[in-house]
């Protein structure tokens, strides 16, 4: 066995999360376009529209493709979905895209900056692969832990998303190295696991409102501790 020389994250629930809740930024949108619903209710919404949402939104006649245009498309439909009572839906959609294009409403959680510090340390690279849009290349740059970041994949730029294999190969020929080379580390199991071990990637998922297992890490701070056994002995 030999370490990875790439380790290849998801963004949003592995490496940041917004802040506020997208339920909360939802709710205080909405209130603007004169929509007063429980908070409750605005994440059920939102679960329910984003799941939907997975398979609308391209405009592709090939499974998995899409576009800036493609993903502008599925947001427009989540929000509608959530807040189909706003007075000016155009405008409604429009704030919370903005809203959501702001490093200020982002953060990255506690583990990150210490695990990619000892990532280089350990001369690893580091990418970022993500089913999200062109929004998250400012994101990144306004976030301190993320801002040194220069492989940034994200499918709107691709043409694909995640879990279709054309997205992995996309990013392992960007990056020059076999599959095996390759660690994704993300907290979808379809997106983020099984997808890129079709594909000969190594792969982890990272559940962390749940206890670690021999399938699953807690937190980033388990990575250098796997990357150990490469080198115990």
């Amino acid at each position: 066995m030999f370490p990875p020389k790439w380790i290849v994250f998801d963004a949003v629930g592995t490496l940041m999360t917004p802040v506020p809740s997208v339920a909360e930024a939802y709710a205080a949108v909405g209130r603007r376009y004169d929509v007063e619903l429980p908070l409750e209710t605005v994440r059920q919404r939102f679960r329910q529209a984003f799941r939907d949402g997975e398979s609308l939104g391209s405009n592709s006649k090939q499974r998995g493709q899409t576009s800036e245009a493609d993903e502008i498309t599925r947001w427009q439909w989540i929000v509608g979905q959530v807040l189909p009572e706003a007075r000016d839906p155009e405008a409604c959609f429009r704030d919370l895209w903005d809203h959501f294009a702001e490093p200020r409403h982002w953060q990255c959680y506690d583990d990150v900056a210490p695990t990619l510090a000892e990532l280089t340390r350990r001369g690893i690279g580091v990418a970022i692969a993500s089913n999200f849009d062109q929004r998250l290349q400012g994101v990144c740059a306004g976030l301190p832990e993320l801002a040194g970041l220069s492989r940034l994949f994200v499918s709107s730029s691709l043409g694909v998303r995640k879990p279709e294999p054309d997205f992995y190969h996309a990013v392992r020929a960007n990056l020059n190295v076999a599959a095996d080379d390759l660690l994704m580390i993300g907290d979808d199991h379809e997106c983020d696991v099984a997808g890129p071990r079709q594909c000969g990637w190594r792969a982890r998922s990272l559940q962390r409102d749940m206890p670690p297992t021999s399938e699953n890490w807690s937190s980033l701070h388990e990575l250098p501790k796997w990357l150990d056994q490469f080198t115990d002995g």
